[in-house]
Parts: C-alpha cells; sequence; structure tokens
C-alpha cells in the first residue's frame, strides 16, 4: 500500500505548488495553496503543511492554525484548526485525500504536543469531505444552517485520544443485517462491527476486535468510521442507536465517539449521522 508523508512547507515547495490545481467540485470548498501560504508563513500562529507520495511529489496542501476562532462558534483558545485542505487535481482519485485524513491526528499529536483540542468547519454540502473527516476520528458537535454559502459543520478531535490511521470497516455483503469487517493494513481482519437497520435507525449489536489485538485503538477507530459506511449503505440512516443488547458495551468508548444517553435514566445511547 502506498503511504503518504506530512512535512512542514518548505520554501522550495513554492515552485511545485505554483502548478497546483483545484477540480471544480475543490475550488467550491477551498482555495489554491498560493493564495492563502504568504498570509500564513507571515502569521506565528498558522503552519502551512504539504504531502507527498512516495516519489515526493506534493499531492496535498493544508495550513493548521493555532488558537483560531471561527465566526459564529465558541471553541476553546488553546486549539488548532486545520483549513484550507486540498489535494492537486493531477492526483485526485488515488486515495490521497482519505491518506492526509486518516494521518491528521497523529501528526498534530506529534508536532503539537501542547494542545489538546482540534477542530475544523466544512461546508454542508461538501458530504465527500465530512464522511472522510470523521472516518479520521472527528465528531460532528455543531452545525450554522447559515454560513458563507450555506450550512456549516463543526468538527471536533480529542488530542488526548488514540488513532489509528490504518484501519478500515469493509461490508461483509453475505450477511443478513449489516456487517462490516475491520481491516488492518487493507489485508488483516482483526475484528468486525454488525448490526441491522430499521427504518431510519441502525442498531448496533456487536463491537469485537480479536483478543490478541484488543487495546490497541482498534475498536475506537471502527466505531468512529461506521457514520461514513452506513450512508455508504443506505442514506435514509439517520441515527445509530446502542443498547444494553450490545455484547459487552463500553459506555466510556460510546462517549468518547459521540454517543450520547436517550435520556438521564436510560440504558440506550444514539448518535445522529446526518
Amino acid at each position: 500500500m502506498e503511504q503518504i508523508t506530512l512535512r512542514p512547507y518548505e520554501q522550495s515547495d513554492r515552485e511545485a505548488l505554483k502548478k497546483f490545481k483545484l477540480s471544480e467540485a475543490q475550488s467550491e470548498f477551498t482555495s489554491l495553496p498560493l493564495e492563502v501560504l504568504d498570509s500564513a508563513i507571515d502569521d506565528e500562529f498558522r503552519f502551512p503543511v504539504v504531502a507527498l507520495n512516495e516519489n515526493e511529489d506534493i499531492v496535498g496542501f493544508f495550513q493548521l492554525h493555532k488558537h483560531y476562532q471561527h465566526k459564529g462558534y465558541a471553541t476553546p483558545h488553546n486549539v488548532i484548526y486545520i483549513r484550507s485542505l486540498s489535494v492537486n487535481e493531477s492526483f485526485q482519485g488515488r486515495g490521497y485525500g482519505t491518506m492526509i485524513a486518516m494521518k491528521l491526528p497523529s501528526y498534530v499529536q506529534e508536532n503539537f504536543d501542547d494542545l489538546e483540542h482540534f477542530y475544523l468547519v466544512v461546508d454542508g454540502d461538501n458530504e465527500a469531505a465530512w464522511s472522510l473527516y470523521e472516518r479520521s476520528g472527528f465528531i460532528n458537535v455543531a452545525i450554522k444552517e447559515h454560513g458563507p454559502i450555506g450550512e456549516e459543520r463543526l468538527y471536533y478531535l480529542d488530542l488526548n485520544q488514540k488513532y489509528v490511521h490504518n484501519i478500515k470497516l469493509k461490508q461483509y455483503k453475505d450477511h443478513e443485517g449489516v456487517k462490516a469487517n475491520i481491516i488492518l493494513d487493507q489485508k488483516e481482519t482483526v475484528g468486525y462491527i454488525s448490526g441491522f437497520i430499521e427504518g431510519t435507525e441502525f442498531y448496533l449489536k456487536h463491537v469485537i476486535v480479536d483478543e490478541e489485538e484488543q487495546g490497541k485503538g482498534y475498536g475506537t477507530s471502527a466505531m468512529r468510521q461506521l457514520p461514513a459506511l452506513l450512508r455508504r449503505i443506505d442514506n435514509n440512516i439517520e441515527v445509530i442507536i446502542v443498547d444494553d443488547s450490545l455484547e459487552k458495551v463500553d459506555t466510556t468508548l460510546l462517549k468518547r465517539v459521540g454517543y450520547t444517553k436517550f435520556n438521564e435514566d436510560s440504558l440506550k445511547y444514539k448518535k445522529y449521522i446526518k
């Protein structure tokens, strides 16, 4: 499997960024690197970052912004936001956007270890982007109906948690209901998630990780990816429901990945995914 590297922008990268192009779909939601680069370089709280493939081609760009406050949202001062993420049109369709998103949590943890809160804002119409961020661990915490070009979504990631970038959910279709294997490094099955759909609700029944693989964050990472998988399976699903029939239910895990109780005394948990 091809790997990418994230590293801080260097002056020698400028020529490659001059050739950077955005697809029509991307240009609606983000900026060209050169449109934001100089202002980022001049700002002590902004950090431009490039993504390189195994051939050292610059395939992606984004900026990390410490202490940023996005209009309309109240977030802590000691935060970092990702802004202006883009993938060069010449390299689209190869999974680089997914690779960047999956590596983001560990990159920020390694390079900004004084911070605990990681945020981003994505346009509501850009479902491909917010599904991608959900897979990497971000949780939708707010929706604003009237952003600059329509609905906006605020996403949050807790930098004190463990994140695994090489886990993927793959639907197992020869199964009554919904079952998805938890795949490590695109080849090894280390567990599964299963449940069933009733109307607009998905009832989660199993989150199983092989005994020898437990304690590595695989189950948590799989739970973070579940909403994106369910939207691909049935876009009518609006909410995931967990009740006391879930085997070995870990309420700490549920809260960590964005589930809330139906009410204070309830044993049921829910998470809205639309």
